[in-house]
């Protein structure tokens, strides 16, 4: 993919909770924030000039955190859910965003995943864009459990040897391209996991911002600068 062209953005939205810390707010308050700024970024995609969003809103270490926080997230997710169903706001959405969840949602409560499931056939059939919102995943998570799919159909005598295509099949959602370029708030400067196997080539940038107080033009600085980069890819 050219500079020029639409872009897969990825996001690590980083800083919920300090930023909650920082205005006096519950913890709860502070993923809703992030949560709002998130419906921000899904309506700045179409000037943004990015084609699929990718967004990790819950980590697989995420849900070591206390069982407190963890009902809060869930209950903010299931209220998301709904938006992302019912709401107007999210009417045209509906008709043009393909909406994948990545990650293992077995451990989520039954009304969430039925909801999942309801989004993703609903929107199914979209090709326009591409929201890939990144729940209870980990990427040394996503590689094991591709690990162990590819044993079992070697035992059952379905592949004998992979390359990288081949093995690409196994992950999570391998119809999705891999990221152009990921953002992380927060200002850590790792990626924590997130995409390791589809990351190899992605360019990143690192925003000293908390997510809740990122802005519309601190995405397009991260996209100006990504398009200013001579990608190589290893040639």
């Amino acid at each position: 993919m050219g500079n020029n062209d639409y872009i897969h953005l990825a996001i690590i939205p980083d800083g919920n909770r300090r930023w909650a810390k920082k205005k006096g707010k519950s913890i709860k308050e502070g993923h809703q924030a992030g949560i709002d700024k998130l419906k921000k970024i899904v309506e700045w995609c179409k000037d943004l000039k990015i084609s699929t969003l990718s967004v990790w809103i819950l980590s697989t270490e995420n849900m070591k955190r206390s069982k407190e926080e963890i009902e809060a997230l869930f209950d903010l997710f299931d209220k998301m859910l709904d938006q992302l169903l019912n709401s107007k706001d999210f009417e045209k959405a509906r008709k043009e965003v393909k909406i994948r969840f990545i990650g293992d949602i077995s451990v989520f409560p039954e009304n969430i995943k039925k909801k999942i499931k309801e989004i993703e056939s609903k929107t199914n059939e979209n090709s326009k864009y591409t929201l890939a919102i990144c729940a209870n995943y980990g990427g040394r998570k996503e590689i094991i459990d591709a690990v162990n799919k590819i044993i079992i159909d070697a035992k059952e005598n379905r592949i004998s040897a992979l390359d990288e295509e081949g093995f690409r099949k196994y992950l999570y959602a391998p119809e999705i391209s891999e990221p152009d370029l990921i953002f992380r708030s927060g200002g850590e400067k790792r990626i924590s996991g997130f995409m390791p196997w589809q990351s190899v080539y992605s360019e990143f940038y690192f925003s000293n911002k908390l997510w809740p107080d990122i802005e519309k033009r601190d995405i397009y600085r991260a996209i100006d600068d990504f398009k200013k980069r001579k990608r190589r890819f290893g040639r």
